[in-house]
């Protein structure tokens, strides 16, 4: 009897970090277009009621370790959630604020934080969650006030180009510029941002996803938006994908 192969659950792209927080932890979950990945568990040193500002002051600097690598890797939306009548997603801005502003700034590791009610502790807490459509409408927002920062990068590159700067449109022109060797000196691109739409397009779609595989290993940041959205539709208008490279 031939075996049963298994059925590959799709993942899609990457869209949002999703941090839970609890009474005794922080739970991280992947939000990806397609499906949902649990991340991380960063526990408290003992219940929010018994921890003292020193106590909260570690568990919040635990959350902004692990949120740093994943700002590297170029996610940058970030919704925190908290149970009602709860104030751990409001006492974690406000340790942002003051000491973190950073990810605050307007700039290269500027995150999107958007804070929603209810729990994102277990698994069938987070499934339940991510159907609700005031949940999609946060994700969706959040996500187009990230590519809408990407954006003012390259509205400041158009305005003031240097030497060393680039800005590239068509996929043979990135797939050149992603497939050489660069010299020590050189510059790397700064983003890869491109529609939904445009990576789904059967045409394009073995050498879109082989791009953005190629920028993860070179560690080139990329975004991929709703064709929808403000930010998509001025990527549309660019021709759905844009690859540019800002000197300092």
């Amino acid at each position: 009897m031939p075996r049963k192969r298994k059925t590959r659950i799709k993942r899609g792209h990457p869209v949002a970090i999703l941090i839970g927080l609890h009474e005794d932890n922080a739970v991280f979950w992947r939000i990806f277009s397609e499906s949902v990945k649990p991340d991380i568990i960063i526990k408290r040193v003992r219940k929010r009621k018994y921890q003292d500002s020193k106590q909260l002051y570690h568990f919040h600097e635990d959350i902004v370790d692990k949120l740093r690598p994943i700002i590297k890797e170029g996610l940058k939306s970030a919704l925190l959630v908290s149970p009602p009548k709860k104030e751990y997603s409001r006492e974690f801005l406000s340790h942002v604020q003051k000491h973190h502003k950073w990810l605050l700034k307007k700039g290269e590791n500027t995150v999107v934080f958007t804070e929603i009610v209810g729990a994102a502790k277990t698994q069938g807490e987070v499934f339940d969650l991510v159907r609700q459509d005031y949940f999609k409408d946060a994700v969706e927002d959040t996500s187009n006030q990230e590519a809408m920062l990407i954006l003012e990068n390259l509205d400041e590159l158009i305005n003031k180009s240097s030497e060393a700067s680039k800005i590239l449109y068509t996929l043979k022109e990135i797939e050149n510029e992603i497939d050489k060797k660069w010299k020590r000196n050189e510059i790397k691109p700064n983003y890869i941002i491109l529609t939904d739409q445009y990576l789904e397009n059967p045409q394009k779609r073995r050498r879109a996803h082989r791009i953005l595989q190629i920028a993860k290993n070179h560690g080139i940041r990329t975004k991929i938006v709703s064709a929808e959205s403000a930010a998509g539709l001025r990527v549309e208008s660019f021709g759905g994908l844009i690859c540019f490279t800002k000197s300092s």
